[in-house]
């Protein structure tokens, strides 16, 4: 990379779907955990998931379309297609994320055009419905882990977050397997 995240603010721990999509219609799902003893470190920005765009350089244009935050204590998920700064929408509370298990599916069609869709679903109920441009010009993978951003405090307390079961896939069927239908 060309950047240094200590030096701008911010520190991660990430993992990387190698795969890069440029187009097409893709199915994610995963499973996440925040202990009862999480700490908020807001105002630092705290992403969870990230669908990063393959770009080579760090600008508005190949921001991360989409990133799920833990932000003001919830599960928010901020879509920055069109706007940089991003539009958050909340999908889980504070109380609903704290020691419990929640379920994540999404139904994208990775497209820079008006025909796109981002569907995602918490706890098998559908709670967000997104027509419209999904990513830019570049290739999108998927990130998940820590990763923290605007850190202009010191002594930021270590965070804990758990994840299983996740997927990508074509189908539902590659991710979801035998679970139920869908409400």
């Amino acid at each position: 990379r060309t950047w240094n995240d200590c030096e701008t603010h911010r520190e991660r721990h990430e993992l990387n779907d190698e795969k890069k999509i440029s187009s097409g219609t893709r199915w994610y799902a995963w499973s996440i955990y925040l202990p009862k003893d999480f700490i908020n470190v807001y105002p630092v920005r705290v992403c969870l998931v990230q669908f990063h765009d393959a770009g080579q350089a760090f600008t508005d244009e190949v921001n991360p379309p989409w990133m799920f935050l833990n932000i003001r204590g919830g599960y928010w998920v901020n879509n920055m297609v069109r706007v940089p700064a991003g539009f958050e929408t909340q999908l889980l509370t504070r109380e609903q994320m704290l020691g419990k298990w929640n379920d994540i599916l999404l139904n994208v069609k990775w497209t820079n055009k008006e025909n796109g869709f981002f569907k995602i679903w918490v706890n098998d109920k559908l709670a967000f419905d997104y027509k419209g441009p999904t990513k830019r010009k570049s290739k999108i993978n998927l990130q998940f882990g820590i990763y923290r951003y605007g850190i202009f405090i010191p002594d930021v307390p270590t965070q804990v977050v758990y994840y299983d079961e996740v997927r990508v896939g074509k189908k539902k069927e590659d991710v979801v397997g035998n679970l139920p239908p869908l409400q």
